[in-house]
C-alpha cells in the first residue's frame, strides 16, 4: 500500500508540540464527526498515536509522532485515493502549520 510520510519541523518542545496535536486531534473528530467513521486512536507512548478511520469510503490508517524538532506524519494510502494524494499531503501540512506555530 502506498505511504504518505511527512515530517514537519517546529521550534516548540516536544511537550508543547504533542499538547498542541492532542488539541488538534479533538477539534478534527469534532468538526468531522459526520463524514468520519470508524475511528479509533491509540496514544502508543506519550509521544506517539497510531489512527484508522474510514472516510467517504477510504480506510486509512497511519501513526502520528511528535519528535524533539519536528512532528512525523505516516498514512496508509489505499491505492483507490491515489488521485488525491497531493491534496491529502498539502491539507495535513496546512493544518500542521497552523498547530505547530
Amino acid at each position: 500500500m502506498p505511504k504518505i510520510d511527512i515530517t514537519f519541523p517546529h521550534n516548540l518542545n516536544q511537550e508543547e508540540a504533542t499538547e498542541r496535536l492532542k488539541i488538534k486531534e479533538a477539534e478534527i473528530k469534532e468538526k468531522h464527526v459526520y463524514t468520519v467513521t470508524e475511528l479509533n486512536e491509540t496514544w502508543t507512548s506519550p509521544t506517539a498515536m497510531d489512527f484508522s478511520f474510514k472516510i467517504y469510503g477510504f480506510s486509512l490508517k497511519g501513526s502520528v509522532k511528535s519528535l524533539e524538532s519536528a512532528v512525523q506524519i505516516i498514512l496508509d494510502l489505499p491505492v483507490a485515493a491515489m488521485l488525491f494524494r497531493g491534496t491529502i499531503e498539502s491539507e495535513i501540512k496546512k493544518e500542521l502549520a497552523q498547530v505547530l506555530k
